[in-house]
């Protein structure tokens, strides 16, 4: 099952009560360190803000790799830097225009996998791409993934560039009817969506860890 507009509202509102201090910080310490040059290790702070919103651990993403990301997207920041003033007035315009991107990222890019990388952080460089470089491009995580039903775990730019249209279609079914009416000022509405993927997936794995929780005490008691 799809969420609902009503569920996506009560997410959206949970977030925003929940989290609005760290967005507010987060949003803050990227208008600053944005305007730092390259040169001066913006990369790097950049990686290093995004991994710790994104909850992702030292011990998956240790500060050597941060530090070849970092090098990866500074190489990679001719084919990057363009993106950040792509917008279409028209959805499926838009949609084409970040498919498109994304074709470009896995033709002039090699962020995934970067050189050096012990993992290949589909989810970080998603979190990358909507934070730092267009926020039309959505996050692909395991609650977002989860929220929508979505099984495919291989981390590549096709399998994204499909994540890609799977999630914009879905906001798209959305968007008169609750999106545009609960997001925030000058809020993309993927990063709307993205509020209530991240509430309504996290409890989808609550549910889940409780009913494990709940089978084992079964088994324990012999029920």
């Amino acid at each position: 099952m799809m969420p609902t507009c009503d569920e996506i509202t009560k997410a959206v509102g949970k977030y925003n009560n929940e989290n609005s201090t760290d967005d507010l910080a987060l949003r803050s310490a990227f208008g600053t360190i944005q305007g730092v040059p390259p040169s001066s290790g913006r990369f790097l702070v950049e990686v290093c803000l995004i991994a710790d919103w994104g909850s992702i651990p030292l011990m998956n993403f240790p500060f050597h790799d941060r530090v070849a990301m970092a090098e990866e997207i500074k190489t990679s920041w001719p084919v990057l830097r363009p993106m950040q003033s792509w917008h279409a007035e028209n959805w499926d315009a838009e949609t084409k225009m970040l498919t498109d991107a994304v074709g470009l990222l896995l033709s002039d890019t090699h962020l995934l996998p970067t050189p050096g990388v012990k993992k290949c952080h589909l989810s970080f460089l998603s979190k990358y791409l909507h934070g730092c470089v267009n926020d039309a491009f959505p996050i692909w995580d395991q609650n977002a993934r989860t929220a929508l039903n979505n099984d495919n775990d291989e981390r590549s730019w096709l399998s994204y560039r499909n994540w890609v249209v799977c999630v914009r279609q879905e906001a798209a079914t959305h968007k008169a009817c609750c999106l545009e009416q609960i997001r925030l000022p000058g809020e993309c509405l993927l990063r709307t969506f993205d509020k209530a993927l991240y509430i309504l997936g996290g409890e989808v794995a609550e549910r889940k860890q409780d009913n494990k929780r709940e089978s084992r005490l079964g088994k324990v008691h012999g029920k």
